[in-house]
């Protein structure tokens, strides 16, 4: 299948990400991956976690490593799952910590896209995966497009949040300027590393409290039911 060309209030930050002028061969490399073999998200979701949100719209990045490698599980948003899909293990762990920092229930449905609709980037470090092998896209020259998507985003007037969970994350955000931004740096939420930093990390309430303090909106992380506490 041929891969769907990036939105376009993206296309130059991405193109721009490869001063070489590469841009061309860069694509070519990922669409040889999908043509050779199965990957995933499906290639129409490639370009899902910037589909519709706009940097200028863009108030919090939550930074992933790669997409699900199991069949129906990538749906293009870094952590998320389509609906009726079985929530894995760190998904569970974020909405784990979600439950204990904003006291909504826990959710039933893994899909995060109500939380794109609040302008949370769910950006991966790698776009892309070949079924059944986690990591194994990490030689596509998916870094210089991430960068330049952060350094783009910091960039931009007004406040912003950006969550760095372990080592890969950290690693690719080292260089974001710490004015105007928030940068919160924790753990991975993956049953190895979650309670090693992770659990009671507070990134919701510490993302909305900092809003707050700038006199901007808070984030409205419910996705569904009712609040536990008032």
């Amino acid at each position: 299948m041929q891969l769907p060309h990036p939105p376009e209030s993206w296309k130059n930050i991405l193109v721009q990400s490869f001063p070489d002028g590469s841009w061309r061969d860069v694509m070519a490399q990922i669409q040889d991956r999908y043509g050779s073999e199965t990957c995933y998200p499906p290639a129409h979701l490639l370009w899902a976690a910037l589909d519709g949100l706009p940097p200028d719209q863009v108030r919090v990045v939550i930074l992933g490593q790669d997409p699900y490698h199991g069949e129906h599980q990538a749906n293009g948003l870094a952590f998320s799952v389509p609906q009726g899909q079985k929530i894995p293990p760190s998904l569970r762990n974020i909405f784990k910590e979600y439950h204990h920092d904003t006291g909504f229930a826990l959710p039933k449905s893994g899909d995060l896209n109500p939380w794109k609709r609040e302008g949370v980037l769910l950006l991966n470090s790698s776009l892309s995966v070949r079924a059944g092998s986690a990591g194994s896209h990490r030689d596509l020259p998916y870094a210089p497009m991430i960068q330049g998507i952060l350094k783009n985003l910091a960039s931009l007037p007004g406040q912003r949040a950006f969550w760095l969970w372990g080592n890969d994350a950290q690693q690719v955000g080292a260089s974001l300027p710490m004015d105007r931004q928030l940068i919160l740096r924790s753990a991975h939420p993956s049953p190895l590393g979650a309670y090693r930093g992770f659990f009671g990390s507070k990134p919701f309430s510490k993302t909305n409290q900092f809003f707050q303090a700038q006199g901007c909106e808070p984030i409205n992380w419910r996705l569904e039911g009712l609040p536990l506490t008032l």
